[in-house]
Parts: structure tokens; C-alpha cells; sequence
């Protein structure tokens, strides 16, 4: 049942933007405009796919840059594939160049941002279970000193974040 809830929204946005281009344009040119964008979207991925590893072959571009056209093409050519007006845009959207190199530097500041989000959570983790340091005693043995920095420290970490660095 959760899938389906899911997936309710893209139904009904597809639903909604058939029946707005049914309304505009007619019904049997609605259909034809979805399953013409569904074919153009299958035939021109794999082309682009095909481009993109030309120029991988020939070094041109970086691996990462490749990976991610890789995976932004994958997704481009099942939306396109998906029946619907709107998630074919979508998908054509993602094989084209131009916009596939805008939606792979949005996608890659989001995820540089979540992997530093995790790099401060996992240390606020490990600095939380970690007991508390003590540098050993001076004469007698009787008194420990413990550092003055380490509270400061700890202070200081618990409240910095990522964006405190740029």
C-alpha cells in the first residue's frame, strides 16, 4: 500500500497534464504528442549514451563526470519510456545535454552537501561515546589534571556545521 501511495502524486500529475494537452490540442493529438515524445526519448538516449562513452574512450572527460551521464541518461531514457506526457519532458529533459550538465551539478551539490552533513554527524557520534581524556598527573600522583582545551573543544565541535568552512 505505501507504493501506491507513492506513486499517486505522479498519476495524478500525468492525469492532470494529459487531460490539460487533451483539452488544448484534442485527444487523438494528446496521444500521439505522448507516445511521439515516449519514441524520441527511447531512440535518443541510447544515442547519447553511445556519445557519452565515445568520449570517455578518448579521455575527455572525467570518470565521475561519465558515471553521473551514466546514471542521469538510465534515468532520462525510463522516464521518457514511462506512458505520460509529462514524465517523457521530464526524461527528455535529462538526455539532453544542456540541461542533463545542469541537473548533474545540482545533483552533485546535494550530495557533496549530504556527505559532509554525514562526515559531522558520524564525528558528533564517536565524540559522544568517547570518554572523557585525561592527561595523566604531575608530583604526587594524587591530583589528575585534565586538560582546560579539551571542554573548549568539545564546545566548539558540537556546534560547527559544514557551512562554517566556505
Amino acid at each position: 500500500m505505501p507504493f501506491f501511495l507513492a506513486l499517486l502524486p505522479v498519476l495524478i500529475i500525468e492525469a492532470l497534464v494529459f487531460w490539460g494537452v487533451a483539452t488544448w490540442l484534442g485527444t487523438g493529438w494528446a496521444l500521439l504528442l505522448m507516445f511521439g515524445l515516449m519514441a524520441l526519448g527511447l531512440v535518443a538516449a541510447p544515442i547519447e549514451m553511445n556519445r557519452v562513452g565515445r568520449l570517455a574512450a578518448a579521455n575527455k572527460i572525467s570518470a565521475g563526470r561519465v558515471a553521473g551521464d551514466y546514471g542521469l541518461l538510465t534515468a532520462g531514457a525510463i522516464l521518457a519510456g514511462t506512458p505520460g506526457i509529462a514524465s517523457s519532458v521530464l526524461g527528455l529533459l535529462l538526455i539532453l545535454p544542456p540541461t542533463r550538465a545542469v541537473a548533474r551539478r545540482v545533483a552533485a551539490k546535494k550530495m557533496m552537501k549530504s556527505i559532509e552533513d554525514l562526515g559531522v554527524r558520524s564525528y558528533e557520534a564517536t565524540a559522544a561515546r568517547r570518554p572523557t581524556t585525561s592527561y595523566g598527573s604531575f608530583g604526587d600522583g594524587a591530583q589528575v589534571i585534565d586538560e582546560p582545551a579539551d571542554s573548549e573543544i568539545q564546545d566548539w565541535t558540537r556546534d560547527v556545521r559544514p557551512e562554517d568552512f566556505k
